[in-house]
């Protein structure tokens, strides 16, 4: 049986669960994007049964006992901190991070503003979608976080176009009682790749449910204040780290995009691609 991948900025998590049925389980952690300019260190965490529940022996020699969503809650929870530990003093800002045409572009918006369907959208397009939940600002670069798109299956069906074998992603039930399908961003047919480089354009998103989508520029100032809502600060080093974020929204282009139909959207951001120098 293989592994269940799970790789960070710096490490590739490698599960071993017992049977195929636990595996489908746990595959809602899987993300295997190819990180070439990434050497990673391979970890290896065995899971077994142990009087009717899962027992996972973690890298750290911690041994994680429950039911398959306490493990994945667990991996979440590792990948984290790996991913804090790696990037000291480091702002991360929560968004998804698509790649249109050979221009980087951060989609920024609060739960519930479309972000991760707009990103479905996007891939299912032909665009390259890097990550949908953190963007790494580095002194000199940014990188995403390797994370795949947690869509609800109500907002699935949002998103026209939709192949069949989606249905067959990864789920879990959220507190709720609704369904969360982890998607990897090879599901419009391209490979998932993530490399370091620059940040090309900084798009907020406001939601507007059944409208249009209309885009616009808005100022550095603006675009400053809009990403302290959506960023997690280090607890070292903070003004260090709002600097950086300051510099992002003063120096890259920003705009608000009020986000209703797709297929609009899509163009709006095509458009502030292709005016990019």
């Amino acid at each position: 049986m293989r592994p269940i991948v799970c790789r960070t900025l710096r490490r590739e998590y490698r599960l071993h669960p017992p049977s195929d049925e636990v595996a489908s389980l746990l595959r809602f952690v899987e993300a295997a994007p190819e990180l070439p300019a990434l050497p990673l260190e391979v970890l290896d965490i065995p899971v077994r049964f142990r009087d009717g529940f899962l027992v996972a022996t973690m890298p750290s020699g911690e041994l994680v006992e429950g039911t398959p969503n306490h493990l994945v809650s667990a991996m979440h929870r590792i990948v984290l901190v790996d991913l804090i530990e790696g990037e000291r003093h480091t702002p991360f800002i929560h968004g998804a991070t698509v790649m249109i045409g050979s221009r980087r572009i951060l989609l920024v918006g609060h739960k519930g503003s479309g972000k991760s369907t707009l990103a479905l959208h996007l891939s299912l397009a032909g665009h390259d979608v890097e990550g949908d939940e953190h963007l790494v600002i580095r002194e000199s670069e940014v990188v995403a976080r390797p994370r795949t798109l947690r869509i609800k299956e109500g907002s699935l069906r949002l998103v026209p176009g939709l192949p069949e074998h989606i249905w067959e992603a990864p789920s879990i039930n959220n507190w709720d009682g609704s369904v969360i399908r982890s998607i990897s961003p090879t599901i419009g047919g391209r490979p998932w790749v993530i490399r370091p480089g620059n940040l090309d354009a900084v798009v907020l998103l406001v939601a507007n449910h059944g409208g249009r989508s209309v885009a616009r520029p808005i100022t550095g100032k603006d675009a400053f204040g809009r990403l302290m809502t959506e960023v997690l600060l280090p607890q070292g080093g903070v003004a260090i780290a709002a600097g950086r974020l300051r510099r992002i929204a003063m120096e890259v282009p920003a705009y608000q995009l009020l986000l209703g139909d797709l297929a609009t959207a899509e163009w709006h951001l095509s458009s502030i691609a292709s005016q990019l120098t």
